[in-house]
């Protein structure tokens, strides 16, 4: 099974990293799909975007599996996020071909994500930056793959429909290494909540997710 790795982070908090070799096929035979998910899987058409879905969850039934917890599927609640079915704990997946990655939390809402440095991301870095972002990533692809993995991981924690990665998510400055610790806020309501975020820089991915404080 090509799990690369499993790190346990806390008394309840884990992450799992899988990279897809698989058919699909291979990938279907070991999930434990309820109906209503198999219809979902269907609905791709790329066999990509199914082979990421089933990773994804594979990755979750495996990572909860290895944690003596209790694995009966995924839904989606009201605002869209992938949840447990038994609701016991918090859960966060990402993938980025061939690369997934899930977070697992017993109590806390966890945000994780993970993306291959493009060019693209300059060409979209003022859609997701502020201005101070934007002075200090300098164009870098590095510094702007972290922002913006460090963004999703945010955006997953607060669950919720209506943020703006320009206007309500926000990085502090910070000098990229191979790997490291980065704060980001979430302002919100009228609301100000800050954030540890956990970064590794590897040959051909960033992955980011949040630790606790």
């Amino acid at each position: 099974m090509p799990i690369l790795e499993i790190r346990k982070l806390s008394s309840s908090r884990s992450i799992a990293l899988w990279k897809i070799t698989e058919d699909i096929d291979t990938l279907f035979r070991q999930c434990m799909l309820k109906a209503e998910e198999i219809h979902l899987l269907k609905s791709y058409k790329s066999k990509i975007k199914q082979k990421e879905w089933l990773t994804g969850r594979l990755t979750i039934q495996t990572l909860l599996e290895l944690l003596n917890q209790n694995y009966q599927g995924i839904k989606k609640n009201g605002d869209g996020k992938p949840v447990l079915s038994l609701r016991n704990g918090e859960i966060s997946i990402t993938h980025s071909y061939p690369y997934v990655a899930a977070i697992y939390d017993k109590h806390e809402n966890v945000g994780i994500d993970i993306e291959q440095p493009t060019p693209k991301l300059r060409l979209i870095a003022k859609k997701f930056l502020s201005d101070s972002e934007l002075e200090f990533t300098q164009n870098d692809l590095i510094r702007l793959c972290i922002c913006w993995c460090a963004k999703e991981a945010l955006y997953k924690i607060y669950s919720k429909k209506g943020l703006r990665f320009r206007e309500n998510l926000f990085i502090n400055e910070f000098e990229p290494k191979s790997e490291g610790v980065i704060s980001g806020n979430i302002i919100a309501n009228n609301t100000e909540k800050k954030y540890n975020l956990q970064y590794s820089v590897e040959q051909d991915y960033v992955l980011v997710y949040n630790v606790q404080s």
